[in-house]
């Protein structure tokens, strides 16, 4: 029983630790993200949470805004920005390959009709 008690309080120590370590590295930020419809958005939101290291991802239709938590150590904002400009959606300070907002939807290019 002693010897349980020692690998749990072990366990629990390096869990605690570990918890710790990360909760300092995880960051919230909010950008502007250019889109138009619901299919913008799950573009969007699965491009950004399939990142490694993001850990929530959510992008407002209305607002325009995407706010996502992620891991530092492991992504940064800019990479970020970059993956979702990659898919066809510019942020404020980087803009999409034109071939690649050429091949969305209609309804999802910029000035396009919902």
């Amino acid at each position: 029983m002693k010897n349980f008690k020692s690998k749990f309080m072990f366990c629990f120590m390096v869990t605690f630790a570990l918890s710790c370590g990360h909760s300092n590295s995880l960051k919230q930020t909010e950008f502007y993200v250019r889109g138009n419809c619901g299919m913008c958005e799950e573009r969007i939101e699965k491009t950004v949470s399939d990142l490694d290291g993001v850990v929530k991802a959510d992008w407002n239709v209305e607002t325009k805004n995407l706010a996502v938590s992620y891991d530092s150590t492991k992504i940064s904002e800019a990479k970020i920005q970059e993956a979702v400009a990659n898919v066809g959606h510019e942020t404020k300070t980087i803009q999409s390959p034109q071939a690649v907002h050429d091949a969305l939807p209609e309804c999802c290019k910029k000035n396009g009709k919902m």
